[in-house]
C-alpha cells in the first residue's frame, strides 16, 4: 500500500477509534460527533484520491531504497525565496475570524486582504 494511503488510513481509523472511546468513556455526544468527523475526513479523502488512480503509481519519494542523486538534473520549478504574502493571508484569516467574532463590519476588511493576498500570490509565482 502507498504510504499516503496509509497515513490517510491512520488517521481515518484514530479519529473513529478515538470517538468510540471518548463516547464511552464520558457518554458525551459533540466531542464524539467531532472526533468521528475527523476521522471521516481523511476517509472521504482517501477514496477520492483512490477513484482518481492516485496511489496506483509508485512514486521515486515512496521508495525507502531511493537514491537522491539519481534524480539531482530534475526541474522543480522556481521558488521565491521570501515573501510577504503569506503575513497577508494571515491577516485576513484574523480579520475575517475577527468579523463572525465582534461583528460583520470587519468581513470587507478580511475579503479585501484575502483577495489582494491571493493575487499577491499568483503575481509572484508568474514570476
Amino acid at each position: 500500500m502507498n504510504p499516503g494511503a496509509r497515513y490517510l488510513v491512520a488517521y481515518a481509523v484514530f479519529g473513529v477509534v478515538l470517538g468510540t472511546v471518548y463516547y464511552l468513556l464520558t457518554e458525551e455526544w459533540i466531542g464524539s460527533i467531532l472526533l468521528w468527523t475527523m476521522g471521516l475526513m481523511p476517509a472521504i479523502v482517501l477514496v477520492w484520491s483512490a477513484r482518481r488512480g492516485m496511489f496506483r503509481a509508485r512514486r521515486p519519494e515512496d521508495d525507502p531504497e531511493a537514491d537522491p542523486s539519481a534524480f539531482a538534473d530534475e526541474e522543480l520549478g522556481t521558488f521565491p525565496a521570501a515573501s510577504a504574502w503569506p503575513l497577508f493571508l494571515v491577516l485576513a484569516a484574523v480579520a475575517l475570524g475577527a468579523s463572525i467574532v465582534y461583528g460583520l463590519i470587519l468581513l470587507p476588511v478580511g475579503l479585501g486582504l484575502l483577495g489582494w493576498s491571493v493575487l499577491g500570490f499568483m503575481r509572484e509565482s508568474q514570476d
